[in-house]
């Protein structure tokens, strides 16, 4: 039997079975029983919550009629009436927080007097509004946030408006509470038991009051207040997200709505059957995977994880481990296969690190020899203009230097040389070239320390970027002393030589191609040969991390930087990273 067989057999077909099964079964059990369940207690919450606020309102009605009697005893003014209002506040400090009276003359009694002696045009307007339309009957206005009695701090109120009437059925005024209806909430909310669950109190326009947890709750956790802000948008969102909840309302003159929401996992810890029948199914789901498991694993499991190891080894470059797998099977001929791959992977890459250093030697020789025909040229045919005007001694130091100089770049004992013997190799080339432009330039090379003296470089690398700089640079100056600078520095660990001159520098358009050559990009033709050279080969021989970058204006100058290793150990680990 194949493995593909022996896993649906062993593993797939009673997986998947086991799942269905003890999902139905756990899914009916606990849907049915926990929808009722949820459902009465919520139901019988939000029945709690209305009673209790109708209790509170019937108090508030209750002390405000107190209230009424004072005033006609009093006649709308006076200490007992400021006293009156003062002990009622106090007694119902967790509803009431102030009380005034707006006599028909529009003197106002009111506490706390700090608050009510300034008492603002708007809510004195909606006092008289109220009192009017309801004509004696007590009315409560839309939400208002006032930090009346809460110094500092807004919350939900609503004004109780109720007109005053004498004995003889005079109107004398108008009777106002300013009820917290946070606490309202807080106070019936603490009474909806011991569930995970939230009220949400409504204005009779369904707008959001305020809403809470239970009282053994410190925060909101059920839902957020973004989503709640109507009555509408949160019935809409607890149908949505399957939040399970309840709605009550006041039909008295409240008009309000009150929406209890409860959390349904947190309830099913009510519930010690469904616990126990839960964990009885989780247990043996677990005993019957493990089973499973154990039968199958040490076909399939051991095997993979030989796989997997050997491919660990291998890619950490470890090509001599071998895989044993004995079965015989699609795991046994996959572990032959893999140890017949490492050992051709091995061998390919034997032949590529051969192939690449090959590769390497020839396309330097090839660089370099693009180099030294093109110097030979130039520097004859400065020659050959000096045997007609410049004299015999003269012809012979300048053919003496050549010969030093072919000497040199012919030498291939060594692709390195010291920075030393470069620089004095620069200087002979400049010596032939400034005998041959009557010294018409200027030219200044930097002398250097003997350990940057002693560092090995790349030969051959100044010769042809000093030399594009002579040619390109500062032959066709005009008006102007020619200058060329060859400065040697130390940089964050890395040997950088600098050819500057003044000439007349390169257009943008002609720059930005010899930036884009010396990046990879294919060179157009006229585009720098021998400063393109110079870059490849340090390229090749350093790494892509080293090499040439220009800077360059018009009527300015041009600059050439290259950047080399400092330390001969930079060159031994690019030759290790070759090999490899």
């Amino acid at each position: 039997m194949s493995s593909r067989n022996k896993l649906i057999l062993l593993l797939v077909v009673p997986g998947t079975l086991f799942v269905m099964i003890v999902t139905q079964i756990a899914k009916d059990y606990a849907l049915e029983f926990l929808r009722e369940t949820q459902n009465e207690s919520l139901a019988g919450m939000s029945d709690q919550v209305v009673h209790l606020i109708g209790i509170y309102n019937n108090e508030i009605t209750y002390n405000m009629l107190e209230m009424e009697e004072i005033i006609k005893q009093e006649g709308g003014q006076g200490d007992r009436l400021y006293e009156a209002m003062r002990t009622v506040a106090m007694i119902r400090a967790d509803f009431v927080r102030g009380v005034v009276y707006i006599a028909e003359s529009g003197d106002i009694t009111g506490y706390p007097i700090t608050f009510w002696g300034n008492f603002s045009a708007k809510e004195e307007a909606l006092i008289h509004e109220q009192a009017e339309r309801s004509r004696g009957v007590f009315e409560w206005s839309n939400t208002i946030r006032s930090d009346i009695g809460r110094s500092g701090t807004f919350g939900p109120t609503s004004i109780v408006t109720k007109t005053v009437f004498d004995t003889g059925g005079k109107q004398i005024g108008y009777l106002a509470f300013l009820v917290d209806l946070s606490a309202f909430l807080e106070r019936s909310a603490a009474f909806a038991g011991a569930y995970e669950t939230q009220t949400l109190l409504y204005d009779r326009e369904d707008r959001l009051i305020d809403f809470m947890g239970a009282i053994n709750v410190t925060t909101p956790v059920l839902i957020s207040e973004e989503y709640v802000q109507t009555l509408s948008s949160a019935l809409s969102y607890f149908r949505r997200e399957g939040i399970y909840h309840s709605v009550g309302t006041m039909e008295a003159n409240l008009g309000w709505k009150i929406v209890v929401v409860g959390d349904v996992e947190k309830l099913e810890s009510r519930f010690e059957p469904l616990s126990q029948i839960a964990w009885a199914i989780v247990l043996f789901g677990v005993l019957g995977f493990l089973c499973i498991y154990v039968a199958v694993s040490w076909w399939f499991t051991r095997p993979v994880m030989l796989l997997t190891k050997g491919i660990r080894k291998v890619a950490k470059g470890d090509l001599d481990s071998k895989l044993h797998i004995r079965q015989q099977d699609e795991f046994g001929e996959l572990g032959v296969q893999f140890n017949r791959m490492t050992a051709t992977i091995k061998a390919l890459i034997v032949d590529l690190q051969a192939t690449e250093e090959a590769k390497r030697k020839s396309e330097m020789q090839t660089l370099l020899s693009q180099i030294n025909p093109h110097f030979l040229y130039n520097t004859l045919n400065t020659i050959d203009m000096m045997v007609d005007f410049s004299p015999k001694r003269e012809l012979h130091e300048m053919i003496n230097v050549l010969c030093r100089l072919l000497k040199y770049s012919l030498d291939s004992r060594s692709e390195e040389r010291t920075l030393e013997d470069e620089l004095q190799y620069t200087k002979n080339y400049l010596y032939i070239q400034s005998v041959r432009y009557d010294n018409r330039f200027e030219i200044a090379v930097s002398p250097v320390s003997e350990r940057l003296g002693a560092v090995k470089v790349l030969k051959l690398i100044l010769q042809p970027i000093v030399e594009n700089a002579l040619f390109h640079g500062l032959h066709p100056l005009e008006g102007r002393q020619g200058r060329l600078d060859i400065e040697v520095e130390e940089r964050n660990g890395d040997l950088t030589l600098i050819v500057r001159d003044n000439g007349v520098g390169m257009s943008w358009d002609r720059l930005s191609a010899l930036r884009s050559a010396l990046s990879g990009m294919e060179a157009e033709d006229g585009i720098g040969i021998g400063v393109l050279n110079v870059h490849r080969r340090i390229r090749l021989y350093y790494g892509a991390e080293y090499g040439l970058a220009v800077d360059s204006a018009i009527d300015e100058g041009t600059t050439i930087t290259v950047k080399l290793p400092l330390e001969n150990q930079t060159l031994a680990a690019n030759k290790e990273r070759l090999k490899r």
